[in-house]
């Protein structure tokens, strides 16, 4: 929390980003934070960065992945189905 703070990262809520830091760990939520960072070299944020809106942006992320695998696994399924019966 003091690195990302350091970096420019506003945290409004230091036990949620606790919380969130320790369930969904800083390197996966690191690629979510990629978009918000204005250099890359030394990690420092856009001004108005906030914790809350990288974790949007990964719940965001979930939640369309979640629905993308429900869409295949369905057609994944339907088609199976109508291979075995022509087969």
């Amino acid at each position: 929390i003091a690195l990302l703070k350091s970096r420019g990262v506003t945290i409004a809520d230091e036990q949620a980003a606790a919380f969130y830091l320790q369930h969904i760990s800083y390197y996966r939520l690191g690629a979510y934070w990629l978009p918000y960072e204005a250099d890359h070299a030394t990690h420092q944020f856009h001004a108005g960065t906030t914790f809350e809106n990288v974790l949007r942006l990964y719940n965001f992320d979930r939640e369309l992945r979640l629905l993308v695998l429900d869409a295949i696994e369905r057609i994944e399924v339907s088609a199976r189905a109508q291979w075995a019966h022509q087969l």
